[in-house]
């Protein structure tokens, strides 16, 4: 496993940038309505849900996610990456509950920026 997170973090660094997952347009989301939209039309407006959860009481859970992760400029300046390094991490997470009736009860969107910084002189 620690190969595998060692592979990651290495790729990202050689390449810039690693995205997964579609961003999740917040004008759509916004379309949404509990008690009102379906199934369905949320399939419409944002695509299939990375996962589709069914509850043991009958429910749907959907998940859609993006994450992207950037290299910061500094990391390809010798001498700078190791005092101001890092990467900027953008993660959207949109969890969607249907009722059993094929309906929304209930939606909620995250959506952060996280720097992870790895300089000495911006680690936390």
């Amino acid at each position: 496993m620690k190969r595998l997170v060692y592979l990651f973090i290495t790729l990202v660094f050689l390449s810039g940038c690693v995205t997964s997952g579609t961003k999740i347009d917040q004008n759509k989301v916004t379309q949404i309505k509990e008690g009102i939209t379906t199934e369905q039309n949320v399939i419409q407006l944002l695509g299939n849900p990375y996962t589709k959860t069914l509850t043991s009481d009958g429910r749907t859970i959907m998940l859609y996610h993006y994450v992207k992760v950037k290299n910061r400029a500094s990391n390809f300046i010798p001498v700078a990456n190791l005092l101001v390094g890092g990467m900027d991490m953008q993660q959207q997470m949109l969890t969607v509950l249907i009722g059993q009736d094929g309906k929304v009860e209930k939606y909620t969107l995250n959506d952060s920026a996280t720097p992870i910084n790895s300089g000495m002189i911006n680690t936390n």
